[in-house]
């Protein structure tokens, strides 16, 4: 009975996607007919109206006509050229008007008007007779008088009295080229609307016959060669969801897709248990491998200090650092640590790359620089001596950006050097937070043979260094807009005296809201560093 009915009803969807479709082209068939023999009736006629109001408009000689203007009185030239109104009406186009005006401000004026036999006198305007633009006048006629051109366009005129028509016209100039009338055609259509419609619908009612026809005989075929090899398809899935698989190939006699499809299935069955005891397996390999990377980002975490206060017993500097991590492990790192008693080493660096390739060069670039620190080189011979090493080996030729500063706690002297990394922000004591900009030296490892340039600063108490990664400036929302150091730089400058702990909150805050929700792409390391000098009295500065 299920199969039955499943067979009935995709007879049933089969029947009304395929009648809906038919309908639909018939009615697009029925729009596309109308629009394209309504454009082509019309541009025939308009074509034939523009002709006919040229070769008027060139036989009317305005010089000649100018005692027939003035006084209504025909001359000869007058009655010749109005008899050639008169006939031209009769051969040409006796469903409308053919008139000479001359055009005023809000109203023209009849010279000429054809007739013909047939036409009642009192339909027809005379020399003298005026008529009040209406807005059709306005929109179409007066621009083209103004300009003086003949209209050029396709303009429709409907009427409750005349019909369907269109109308044209064509300037009539003065020996000076100064234009003084215009000859318009009203070219009239009786029944256009009617006879297109009935036209449009006759084509739609043989295109509805032959759809019916069509369709009988789609569905007769479907039914042979569609419907019936998939409810034997459908047979044989409902068997295999109890545990069984009764399909067999040789009922499906045509070389055809559902056969190919039932031979697939057949196949697929056997696949399908060889890959449920893969996907068993893998599963576990892959709860074994995030286990362990969730251990490699508490070893990389633990790498980096992350107690503080950093320095409880050390009153001359206050600092602070945050990681906010998008893998389990990743490249950016911060590090800050004594070189001495009196020196303190800062670092902010952000390796090329994602996952645990950037980690593993990140915990060997970190070692390195803070090894050399420790000698007591500068910060330009610390990546002089850092870059030769990871150069050696480096096939994947990863790279780390990397902005190194050593600050002399006793007076606040500092050399800092900026391999390819963001610029610094600095807020001196009593001001805002502003960009420290200075020439870059490449990233290290970019490149054999890099000298770096060290860069030196003076701290006085009470100032403050903000370092960052590209994280930070570099957040979306979902407007696919940048965070931006204009952004940044607002987020420090809310409570620019604040101590570095505080300030990291306000900025890690005006991230999340500024992103509202929408995933990042890269790791937000920052670090600030607030100098108080030696004179700083203790005072609770966890931040």
């Amino acid at each position: 009975m299920k199969e039955k009915k499943a067979a009935q009803s995709l007879n049933k969807r089969i029947t009304t996607r395929l009648l809906i479709m038919m309908l639909g082209m018939a009615v697009a068939l029925g729009a596309i007919s109308y629009v394209a023999i309504r454009s082509s009736f019309l541009n025939f006629y308009n074509q034939k109206a523009q002709q006919l109001v040229h070769i008027v408009a060139d036989r009317t000689d305005w010089e000649k006509l100018k005692p027939y203007v003035e006084t209504g009185v025909a001359d000869e030239y007058a009655a010749d050229l109005i008899e050639f109104y008169n006939s031209i009406k009769s051969n040409f186009s006796s469903d409308g008007y053919l008139y000479l005006f001359i055009p005023g401000d809000d109203s023209l004026t009849y010279l000429i008007e054809a007739r013909t036999p047939d036409d009642d006198p009192s339909q027809i305007s005379t020399w003298g007779d005026t008529f009040d633009y209406t807005e059709f006048e306005y929109t179409w006629l007066i621009p083209d008088v103004k300009a003086g051109k003949a209209h050029d366009e396709i303009t429709l005129m409907k009427s409750d009295q005349y019909g369907a028509g269109l109308e044209t016209w064509a300037p009539v100039f003065d020996a000076n080229g100064t234009l003084q009338a215009m000859v318009e055609v009203d070219y009239l259509m009786p029944g256009f609307q009617r006879d297109l419609n009935s036209f449009v619908m006759r084509i739609i009612g043989v295109f509805i016959v032959l759809v019916a026809i069509v369709l009988l005989l789609m569905l007769s075929f479907l039914n042979r060669s569609v419907t019936k090899p998939i409810t034997m398809l459908e047979r044989s899935v409902s068997s295999y969801e109890h545990g069984e698989l009764t399909l067999d190939i040789t009922a499906y006699r045509k070389e055809d897709e559902i056969k190919n499809l039932a031979q697939s299935f057949s196949e697929m069955t056997h696949r399908i248990e060889a890959y449920t005891q893969e996907v068993q397996r893998a599963s576990g390999e892959r709860e074994r491998i995030g286990a362990e990377l969730n251990v490699a980002k508490e070893i990389q975490n633990d790498m980096l200090p992350n107690v503080f206060p950093a320095f409880p017993d050390r009153t001359e500097f206050d600092i602070y650092a945050t990681i906010d991590q998008t893998r389990e492990v990743g490249g950016d790192f911060y590090d800050f640590f004594m070189t001495d008693e009196d020196h303190i080493a800062l670092v902010m660096a952000d390796v090329s790359g994602k996952g645990v390739p950037a980690s593993m060069f990140m915990a060997i670039a970190r070692t390195l620089i803070k090894d050399r620190a420790q000698m007591g080189y500068s910060p330009a011979e610390v990546l002089r001596s850092v870059n030769d090493q990871l150069l050696e080996g480096n096939e994947a030729c990863m790279f780390v950006t990397t902005w190194l500063a050593i600050v002399e706690l006793s007076t606040g002297k500092g050399v800092a050097v900026n391999a390819g990394h963001q610029h610094p922000i600095m807020r001196r004591a009593g001001g805002k937070f502003e960009l420290e900009i200075y020439r870059h030296s490449p990233a290290v490892a970019a490149m054999e043979g890099v000298r770096f340039q060290d860069h030196g600063f003076q701290l006085q108490p009470g100032d403050t260094l903000f370092v960052y990664t590209d994280g930070a400036s570099e957040a979306i929302n979902q407007q696919f807009e940048l965070f931006g150091t204009d952004r940044l730089l607002a987020a420090l400058n809310r409570e620019p005296d604040a101590s570095p702990g505080i300030l990291l909150q306000d900025v890690r805050e005006s991230i999340l809201n500024f992103a509202s929700g929408e995933p990042q792409g890269d790791d937000v390391t920052m670090l600030a560093f607030k100098y108080y000098g030696q004179n700083r009295e203790n005072e609770n500065w966890l931040g």
